[in-house]
């Protein structure tokens, strides 16, 4: 499942073990709002639906979630798929989606690494990413993913606007950039959605 430490692992309510990342995040105050990550939370159900039915997942899948925060895209994907991989670096967030899916019972299907995914090392093997990126981390995320192996089929990201104009953007373009040709050297994309964010898809 890739280079992740187990060292010390951390333990859900129900016992399972939380994984956390190499590169353990230090400790954050319960007091914070989860934007201090540089994140919003999804909540709006048109989106989150959205999102899954572009992923166009499939039962043998494996999902790679990067900050799923209270889990409203996690929820959906699970029934779908046979297992969610989900980084999170927020602790009360980990305390609210494992809560979750325990109580609808697909508690076997999601794993969870406490951590910066940035600093995790190596990903676990995964089909499909699904995320809502957390802008701070949005340039060196994208390159983790494409240049990781073996590769994945494709990935839906919800990312700022301008970022995604940035990777869709053609030569001659005002926004192209180094950002715009590394990516689509290694990926196609395509811009899916414009909602207050905006939907990509990396396809390898």
């Amino acid at each position: 499942m890739g280079k992740v430490s187990t060292k010390k692992p951390t333990r859900s309510g129900d016992g399972r073990v939380i994984k956390k990342s190499k590169g353990q995040y230090q400790k954050q105050s319960m007091r914070l709002e989860h934007s201090r990550f540089g994140q919003h939370l999804l909540k709006n159900p048109a989106i989150v639906d959205g999102m899954v039915e572009r992923a166009a997942l499939k039962g043998t899948d494996t999902v790679l979630e990067i900050g799923p925060g209270t889990g409203n895209l996690t929820i959906k994907m699970l029934p779908k798929v046979n297992k969610v991989i989900a980084f999170e670096i927020d602790q009360r967030m980990v305390a609210e989606v494992t809560k979750r899916v325990r109580g609808a019972g697909m508690e076997r299907k999601l794993e969870v690494i406490i951590g910066d995914i940035c600093k995790s090392g190596d990903l676990p093997p995964f089909d499909v990413c699904v995320a809502n990126i957390p802008y701070q981390i949005s340039s060196p995320l994208i390159f983790k993913l494409l240049l990781h192996r073996p590769a994945f089929r494709c990935a839906i990201l919800m990312v700022q606007r301008e970022f995604a104009q940035r990777l869709v953007a053609q030569p001659g373009d005002k926004l192209y950039c180094r950002l715009s040709l590394n990516t689509q050297l290694l990926a196609r994309v395509e811009h899916l959605i414009k909602v207050n964010l905006y939907f990509v898809r990396f396809s390898l």
